[in-house]
């Protein structure tokens, strides 16, 4: 009994990293983070990177234990949430499924991109502030929420973290035409992460 009970939560904290590796999407952003770091030394991208993942950190923690607080100041049940948040993001893998990148803000590139555009919005962009808010809240007993998220934002920032760090080596073997293609697969998972978030605030609400 025990086996399966830790077979099945360790079941959950691997879909919960995947998830939010997924949307992070760090395959699909190499192009863009070669080019907000173009002409950059070797040095100096790391820092860059460094910073990125920092902010990018921070952010998904706050929402992540802040957004009970939040939901129950404005007053939204969960089952709401988990709708809207699954709604949110569809359209995201939409975004990803037309290689599309809106969240990415222009401008001179080497010019202090570490903790924006890098760390927010193109890591902790709306996905996936949204996605750790929906983990947490997933889950009746606090502690095992707590756990589940924090372990998805650690492990999924550390691997996010690990595959830009080596961006041009993966660039050259994908090319641009490879980045794009895992980046719509991607937008495929992300597609049916939302709909069972959708599906399961549903089922509660009725």
């Amino acid at each position: 009994m025990d086996i399966n009970l830790n077979l099945a939560f360790g079941l959950l904290l691997v879909k919960a990293f995947i998830m939010l590796f997924v949307i992070m999407d760090p395959s699909g952003n190499i192009p863009v983070f070669i080019a907000l770091t173009k002409g950059m030394s070797e040095r100096g991208r790391k820092k860059e990177l460094n910073y990125a993942v920092l902010v990018a950190t921070i952010l998904l923690l706050l929402f992540a234990f802040l957004g009970k607080i939040i939901l129950y100041v404005l007053g939204i049940t969960t089952d709401s949430f988990m709708i809207a948040g699954g709604i949110l993001l569809l359209f995201f893998s939409l975004d990803l499924l037309r290689g599309e990148h809106k969240y990415v803000a222009s401008g001179e590139s080497g010019a202090g991109v570490g903790a924006v555009p890098l760390g927010t919005p193109l890591l902790a962009g709306p996905g996936a502030i949204t996605a750790v808010m929906v983990i947490i809240q997933s889950y009746e007993k606090f502690i095992m929420g707590a756990f589940v998220v924090l372990f998805a934002i650690f492990s999924a920032i550390i691997a996010t973290r690990l595959v830009l760090g080596q961006s041009e080596r993966i660039y050259q073997i994908l090319g641009k035409v490879g980045s794009e293609v895992l980046s719509r697969v991607m937008g495929i998972i992300v597609a049916a992460i939302a709909i069972e978030f959708i599906g399961t605030g549903i089922m509660g609400m009725f």
